[in-house]
């Protein structure tokens, strides 16, 4: 396993009702050394976190003069990073998150090229309009970042008034490259009608102006000369109307419904520019060929088209609205092609598909190689991924158990399997291996939803397991094993299978997106079941069986804790995921719980039994992690060095993993919001001035006051002579909002909740 030496921030206490933990800063780092094995070879990308509708980019991160690649995810806007560290034709990707943090917020589709032609790689997306631009420089660490340079207008169309956006529709993907051989870069997108493609021609080169410098005019209303219209195949030869257009300068180029992924590429090496056209409404990829060379025509003009590509060889298939891209991915020296949905809530594990160019950019031909390119080196479930850390196989080591939402069927439905990963760790050398990719026969059930949580439910003395279902509901498996020492038996047969009922015969039902966990939540030696709800609520359970073999759940609070993460942005759709038990060195349970946004959410004040108070949050972004949408949770000692692992899951249906470094601070002192006996915080609402008194047997020395937000992040710190019995502290242009005041003397400490008014 990787060790990091990182400091730990450790700030304040939680406020609310009493207790008993404290916000300890970031106690968690990700950690890739965890090996993963699965069909007897190394998954190497393990915790990436999953793919569903990747856009994969190859630009050189590291300044080592060698392309890696950068995976872009249009619905959650994440960017993700590999290292490339193999050699050339075999390239090694190694997945390096932190490259990721130096690209800005990009939004619907990602292309990198170098329009300066300064050898570094630029950024271009959609941004607010259709097409920014960064400009790409490497920073003091030879690690690629970017600055904003502009939005990309034109203004030599008469028939609009003053400058004009270049347009992409949203959700489209445009094409970019040099397509009258001038050495600048020129754009091609459908219009906002989406039947005819419009040119966008650079004149960077023509007019003069400086490298650094993007001129752009509308050269081409139908550039093609094709019509898409509803069908698969496009109208060819089409009448161009380009009148209106000014200012076009003589080069050696040329002068249906919404919804197409475009990929310009010469196909057969004869210098003209042909084209992938993936549609919204087809499943298949539709190529057009252009004849302007063979044909010695001024313009470019598709000539012939395969509207179900490959079909002479093997065809593509994406449930909806292919994307294509045409990168040297192996890095042989010739551009190979890349497919994958462009569509959410389609396929979500066989979705990069690879075809090799097994001949030369010259003379290309494309060979499929793989549906699930890069898919196989990663643990990924399908979509909406729920780790659970369990001894399944009864050696002392915690295994992984992974559930999801489920596996993109041809019919359009999802259906779900469990993951089952021995724990093959020995000591400071953690490792997992695939055991079973359908664990319990789960597929055979044909259910959507397998968020697992596991316990004795029905007061056998034996684990038993269910599993969360996206319409609401609970499946339950009896452990039919021998006795708790045994490797469970999880029944699934049509007659012991379930649907989870509570202690009335109604099935359990929390409306969407149940994810449930097993735990003793008022203290009476029975294991209670929680389960998370996708519209923002914890429900509890409570095991009230007086017999063995019996499962008896009566519904005590359908707002356990008044948990609900994220219920400032969204308090109806938030996907909370609940974990409770020990999760660092501290020995104490915390609850932890997934939210929609992706952040960990941590809350304490339930160990005394009470399930009718509010649950105080602790943090709201638990160790800083937040690692994709949907984030589920589970914690545990995976290679028994003492300290904890965490696996997070995220709606990709991907995992990543966390581990804790260093001891967590402990303090166990309960401390009650205020602590107005020997600390005075005042006035509160606060506005500009924030006031503090405190009794003489608070001090021990000098008092030291903090204040931080409700995210952990110290805004001030001052220190005042013990000698004196309070202090006033300026708010220096602080947001409206509630902060922690915190005052610390030697051992006595006080936390205060402050709201800040304007």
């Amino acid at each position: 396993m990787s060790i990091k030496t990182l400091p730990v921030v450790i700030a304040l206490c939680c406020l609310g009702t009493t207790a008993f933990g404290q916000f300890q800063g970031q106690v968690y780092f990700r950690d890739e050394g965890v090996k993963v094995f699965a069909w007897s070879q190394e998954q190497t990308l393990a915790w990436c976190g999953g793919l569903n509708n990747p856009q994969p980019i190859l630009a050189d991160l590291n300044h080592d003069g060698k392309k890696d690649l950068v995976v872009y995810e249009r619905d959650t806007k994440q960017v993700k990073t590999f290292i490339n560290n193999g050699t050339a034709g075999n390239p090694l990707y190694v997945f390096k998150p932190e490259y990721a943090r130096n690209f800005p917020r990009v939004d619907e589709y990602l292309k990198m090229d170098d329009y300066n032609r300064d050898s570094i790689p630029d950024l271009f997306h959609r941004g607010l309009y259709g097409m920014e631009v960064y400009k790409g420089y490497y920073n003091a660490n030879n690690e690629l970042c970017f600055t904003f340079y502009k939005d990309v207008y034109y203004n030599n169309d008469t028939h609009s008034i003053g400058f004009v956006n270049v347009y992409v529709e949203p959700s489209d993907i445009p094409a970019m490259v040099d397509l009258d051989g001038d050495g600048d870069l020129d754009f091609i997108a459908y219009w906002s009608g989406g039947s005819k493609l419009y040119y966008y021609k650079n004149y960077q080169v023509e007019e003069a102006w400086p490298k650094d410098s993007i001129i752009m005019k509308l050269a081409d209303r139908c550039w093609g000369r094709l019509d898409q219209v509803f069908a698969r195949p496009h109208n060819l030869n089409v009448a161009c109307d380009n009148s209106g257009l000014t200012g076009l300068k003589p080069s050696g180029g040329p002068n249906r419904h919404t919804g197409n992924c475009l990929c310009i590429f010469d196909s057969d090496g004869d210098g003209d520019y042909d084209y992938m056209d993936g549609n919204v409404s087809y499943s298949d990829i539709q190529f057009l060929k252009n004849g302007k060379v063979e044909s010695n025509s001024p313009v470019d003009s598709m000539i012939s088209q395969d509207t179900m590509w490959q079909t002479n060889g093997h065809k593509l298939y994406e449930p909806q609205w292919p994307a294509t891209f045409w990168m040297d991915i192996d890095q042989d020296g010739d551009k190979d092609l890349l497919f994958s949905p462009h569509a959410d809530n389609t396929e979500n594990f066989k979705c990069l598909s690879f075809y090799k160019n097994t001949g030369s950019d010259a003379a290309p031909v494309f060979t499929f190689q793989s549906d699930s390119f890069l898919m196989d080196k990663m643990i990924d479930a399908g979509s909406a991924s729920y780790p659970m850390l369990y001894d399944y196989d009864r050696d002392g080591k915690l295994d992984l158990l992974v559930g999801s939402a489920g596996y993109y069927q041809a019919n359009g439905t999802f259906r779900s399997k469990l993951l089952y990963y021995k724990n093959t760790s020995i000591l400071y050398h953690a490792s997992f291996t695939l055991q079973d990719d359908n664990l319990n026969n789960i597929f055979a059930e044909n259910i959507a939803g397998s968020a697992p949580a596991i316990g004795d439910l029905n007061n056998d003395g034996k684990d038993d397991l269910v599993l969360g279902q996206t319409d609401g509901t609970i499946a339950y498996y009896p452990n039919t094993a021998a006795t708790q020492a045994a490797q469970p038996n999880w029944a699934h047969s049509v007659n012991t299978q379930m649907n989870l009922k509570d202690s009335a015969g109604v099935p359990i039902n929390v409306l969407a997106s149940a994810a449930p966990f097993i735990y003793d939540l008022n203290k009476d030696g029975k294991p209670d079941l929680i389960i998370g709800s996708q519209y923002g609520n914890l429900f509890y359970y409570e095991n009230i069986s007086s017999a063995p073999g019996q499962i008896k759940l009566a519904l005590r609070n359908a707002q356990l804790g008044n948990v609900n993460p994220d219920s400032s942005h969204n308090p109806y759709n938030n996907y909370p995921a609940p974990f409770i038990g020990r999760m660092d060195n501290t020995g104490i349970d915390y609850l932890l719980c997934g939210s929609k946004s992706g952040a960990i959410y941590r809350y304490d004040g339930f160990q005394t039994g009470n399930t009718t108070i509010n649950y105080p949050v602790i943090d709201t972004m638990y160790s800083f992690i937040n690692d994709g949408w949907r984030s589920t949770v589970t914690a545990g000692d995976i290679d028994g060095d003492g300290m904890y692992e965490m696996v997070i899951g995220n709606s990709k249906g991907g995992l990543t993993l966390f581990s804790q470094n260093q001891a967590a601070n402990i303090n166990t002192s309960p401390l009650t919001a205020g602590n107005t006996t020997d600390v005075r915080v005042y006035p509160n609402p606060a506005k500009d001035m924030l006031y503090l008194s405190w009794n003489k047997g608070f001090t021990q020395g000098n008092v030291q006051v903090s204040l931080y937000a409700i995210t952990g992040q110290k805004i001030l710190q001052v220190q005042v002579k013990g000698d004196q019995a309070g202090t006033a502290i300026p708010l220096p242009n602080l947001a409206p909002g509630t902060y922690y005041c915190e005052a610390r003397s030697g051992m006595n400490r006080s936390v205060s909740a402050v709201t800040i008014s304007k």
